[in-house]
């Protein structure tokens, strides 16, 4: 037994150097996409409006897409009065997001908007927080007879942080359970 250990020690000796230790990055868990290269991206909403989406790198777009579908979705609402955009959040945002939709009641919007600076700012267990800058003062109000209104909302003014928290349910879907705004955060 101690020849043998003698010899396994030996053989042990005359390996090569250690290879230097480099740590390998933590698995995405299956199912999420991540962007590999900075890419901008534009939709149209209606031939009135269109927005720009800038997708960064190396980001969950899983979590990202959770954000930026709701917000194409409820500019969608406003045109076409769908409420598809619902089925994207859930309580307390749900609320939120209707009374987003209404406040338009009837009145239209063109130009462009433009979501930048998406990111994925925490993740815990089934829930998690995305911030991004939404750009709306390319977009102007219209009434009802189709003329631009001559004082634009405060959100047509500057870009604005916006925060969503969302919530992972039991069918694997990021949803918006929240809304946070803020004027600053955004150049």
């Amino acid at each position: 037994m101690t020849r043998v250990l003698l010899l396994l020690l030996l053989v042990a000796g005359c390996a090569g150097p250690d290879k230097p230790f480099t740590p390998r990055q933590a698995e995405r868990p299956t199912g999420q996409a991540v962007a590999s290269t900075p890419s901008a991206e534009v939709i149209t909403i209606d031939e009135q409006m269109s927005v720009s989406v800038e997708w960064p790198a190396g980001a969950d777009t899983t979590m990202l897409r959770a954000f930026t579908d709701l917000y194409l979705d409820s500019w969608r609402s406003v045109f076409t009065g769908s409420q598809a955009y619902l089925e994207l959040v859930e309580p307390p945002a749900s609320a939120q997001a209707h009374d987003w939709v209404k406040s338009f009641d009837g009145a239209k919007v063109k130009g462009s908007a433009r979501l930048y600076s998406l990111r994925v700012s925490a993740v815990v267990d089934d829930g998690a927080e995305v911030n991004a800058c939404v750009d709306e003062t390319g977009v102007r109000l219209l009434n009802r007879s189709g003329n631009v209104h001559t004082r634009q909302p405060r959100w047509t003014r500057t870009p604005y942080l916006q925060a969503v928290v969302l919530h992972k349910g039991q069918d694997g879907t990021w949803r918006v359970k929240d809304f946070r705004h803020d004027l600053k955060g955004c150049a």
